[in-house]
């Protein structure tokens, strides 16, 4: 099975994902017969994303932006996931945007089985669906189905209520496809919000790894319907929310 990895070129996990990434990759512990045939990088490092994560701590938000703002010095001068996928002969290709055309084509030459998309909020289209034999999976930081959309573990967090992630097919919707993996996470102790994706990034790997283990037993079918009668559809917060995280004693 060839397996293709996407992720953001900066993600909000302190160490941007290398620890996840160097786990996926590791052959000795993959499946039998998994291949992690590219790494793709989606863009998201620019002066816009810079300058919003300043605003931030201007609203006293320090450890979310300050992470950010080095995993995004760090994938410019010497992205450690790069090296060492370079190290293990892994291609590693960057893209604006998993939709676009130059994307889909250099997937389309390596013909993956599987698509694994880890923290991008692209949202994928038909074309990009239709390329794996297989399908397409996302990692997304709630636990499905009822919790949707965007931070989903910091509201959660902030709401006391079970945080976790969950693994499941894409479709043309957002958080839509049947869900193959739900993990929670341990978060007791835990007040600093930046410290739960770098948590959640140390279990993804395994999850990951059983979920390609449903994948070649079960294929297409593997997973459960990703249905409930409410959902919470979350978002970013604003200010106010964010002063009510930081009145809780919460920090970002």
């Amino acid at each position: 099975m060839k397996v293709i990895l996407v992720t953001s070129e900066a993600t909000y996990v302190k160490d941007n994902y290398l620890s996840l990434i160097k786990e996926l990759t590791d052959s000795k512990k993959l499946p039998a017969g998994v291949e992690i045939s590219a790494l793709v990088l989606i863009k998201t490092v620019s002066a816009k994303l810079f300058f919003k994560m300043i605003g931030l701590m201007f609203m006293g938000v320090f450890g979310l932006p300050l992470a950010l703002i080095k995993n995004m010095y760090s994938s410019i001068f010497g992205d450690g996931r790069v090296q060492h996928c370079e190290s293990l002969n892994i291609p590693v290709f960057k893209f604006a945007n998993i939709n676009g055309a130059e994307a889909i084509a250099k997937i389309k030459e390596i013909g993956p089985d599987l698509i694994i998309n880890i923290r991008t909020r692209n949202i994928y289209k038909k074309e990009i669906l239709s390329i794996p034999d297989i399908g397409c999976v996302n990692v997304h930081h709630g636990i499905l189905p009822e919790n949707r959309g965007t931070m989903c573990d910091l509201w959660a967090w902030y709401e006391g209520r079970p945080v976790g992630f969950s693994v499941h097919w894409m479709n043309e919707k957002i958080d839509d496809g049947n869900i193959i993996e739900v993990r929670e996470v341990d978060v007791r102790g835990v007040d600093r919000y930046i410290d739960i994706p770098m948590k959640s990034s140390l279990v993804e790997a395994q999850a990951v790894k059983d979920c390609l283990e449903k994948i070649i037993k079960e294929g297409k079918n593997a997973g459960v319907p990703n249905k409930c009668e409410k959902v919470n559809y979350t978002r970013n917060p604003d200010y106010q929310v964010i002063k009510q995280i930081k009145a809780k004693g919460l920090k970002l």
